[in-house]
């Protein structure tokens, strides 16, 4: 620790700090530790070799210093834990570093002189013991057990041996996208299904540069079919489309963060008949939302308010998402405003689709009774709808199968196909037939405004969209109200 004077009356003390003699200018000196030092020469560090890590901090000033101090100790610490206990990516950035020391480019070795390819050999030689150098009978992948992981991850690439499996693909991109992980899961779990039929090693541990196109259509045709449920009923179209999606994004991420080069075999997939089995979602018409609205008022006269029916007349009056609405924490609804409303944002128990779901959604007075009754219900707890909620997750799925199974057994909707989808739907007539502007429709119901400038700005006054949408929401007047 160096004492450095700042004034004729002011000294402090500085961790790390180090200065030549004869100099002003002030070092970062840090002692590497014993058991790291073996690890930096295996990774073909320059600091390999070295009692301290030093590093010059272009500055006399102790205040200067002291910062660029505590982020070289940050910086430091990450990289010994590393060193350490090395991650696959830890280890292959570590490895194209030791070939890039060496001359060497992996993604292009055709181009690399020959001088720094046996270079790096004698290097990698130097590393084996003695009965291994001398042995005709250990070769190619034998090696790597005997060389660190840095040089041994480097060889594998010199060899064209590098090897990144489905499994690390799926995990190194739910670990860039934690959003993506219940999906993800889900479509690598059906790859790892179908896989699994095919001959070759298990599923998971196969490089994804031996999934071949072939066995991408081969999938398609296997979902379509329904080989993947158990009552063999197959998916649409357009969800195979969406499941592609997922693993092209995976697998682009892959080959681009792991320098694996070729071509995503996910690219251009062609689904056969895609689009051509789309159904169109029925919506709510004016009279089905007030054959609805009776239900939920005779429901409630006869048995009381439950969460259900607050939840559905929520979903009703503001066109949001279901899982939006059964997800609301307590404090999201802010019912004393000048202009009450919903606050929809993220939480850790439920995402939103995009960031334009992060909105506020005005109250009608019809949407306010449901809030406030559903305040009642949940007492003290800090989920609006906590029989559907907890900390965990947002079950959104269990309130859409109750209330779409409530809906369609109504008088008045029976027959139908009508669900929680079919309001937001139908918040968009009923929006649209008041004569309410595209981008505010939007800004009600979340969905993206295209164009450069619906990104500039704050947006619309609560008060103007709680404009809107009373006067879409008006025409819903029953006789039973």
């Amino acid at each position: 620790m160096a004492l450095l004077r700042l004034s004729s009356i002011v000294s402090v003390k500085l961790r790390y700090v180090w200065q030549k003699p004869k100099s002003s200018l002030l070092y970062f000196r840090r002692r590497i530790p014993d058991d790291v030092k073996p690890l930096l020469a295996a990774a073909g560090s320059p600091h390999a070799g070295k009692i301290h890590y030093v590093v010059s901090l272009q500055t006399s000033d102790p205040r200067v210093a002291e910062p660029k101090i505590a982020k070289l100790v940050k910086q430091t610490d990450e990289e010994w834990e590393q060193l350490r206990n090395p991650t696959r990516e830890g280890v292959q950035q570590q490895a194209r570093e030791l070939l890039a020391q060496h001359g060497i480019d992996p993604s292009n070795l055709e181009e690399t002189p020959e001088g720094a390819l046996w270079a790096f050999e004698s290097v990698l030689e130097a590393q084996l013991p003695q009965s291994v150098r001398e042995s005709e009978h250990i070769t190619g992948s034998q090696l790597d057990r005997y060389l660190s992981p840095a040089h041994a991850a480097a060889f594998q690439m010199l060899q064209g041996r590098v090897k990144f499996t489905l499994a690390e693909c799926v995990t190194q991109y739910v670990k860039a996208r934690p959003d993506t992980e219940k999906d993800a899961n889900l479509v690598f779990g059906y790859l790892f299904a179908f896989l699994g039929e095919r001959p070759g090693s298990p599923a998971k541990t196969r490089d994804i540069r031996s999934i071949k196109r072939p066995d991408v259509n081969n999938f398609v045709a296997w979902l379509l079919e329904g080989k993947h449920s158990e009552g063999g009923k197959g998916v649409s179209t357009s969800t195979v489309s969406r499941y592609l999606t997922t693993l092209r994004a995976a697998f682009t991420r892959a080959i681009r963060e792991n320098e694996l080069g070729g071509e995503n075999v996910f690219t251009s997939v062609e689904i056969p008949k895609a689009g051509k089995d789309v159904t169109k979602r029925e919506t709510f018409t004016v009279d089905q939302y007030q054959h609805l609205y009776r239900a939920i008022d005779s429901h409630t006269a006869a048995e009381g308010s439950d969460q259900l029916r607050c939840i559905l007349t929520l979903v009703a009056e503001t066109g949001a998402r279901l899982a939006e609405i059964v997800g609301l924490a307590t404090a999201d609804a802010h019912t004393r405003a000048a202009v009450p409303y919903l606050d929809l944002r993220e939480h850790p128990w439920r995402s939103l689709k995009t960031l334009g779901s992060v909105r506020e959604v005005p109250l009608t007075p019809r949407a306010l009774e449901a809030v406030r009754a559903a305040q009642r219900l949940a007492g003290d707890s800090p989920f609006l709808f906590p029989a559907y909620t907890s900390a965990d997750q947002c079950r959104a799925n269990s309130a859409s199968a109750a209330l779409v199974k409530w809906i369609q057994g109504r008088d008045g909707l029976q027959g139908t196909k009508l669900g929680n989808h079919s309001l937001r739907h139908g918040m968009e007539d009923l929006l649209r037939a008041v004569g309410c502007p595209g981008d505010v429709r939007d800004r009600i119901t979340g969905h993206k405004t295209p164009g450069i400038g619906a990104g500039y700005g704050e947006g619309f006054p609560l008060q103007m969209l709680a404009e809107w949408l009373t006067k879409a929401t008006t025409r819903l007047a029953t006789e039973a109200q």
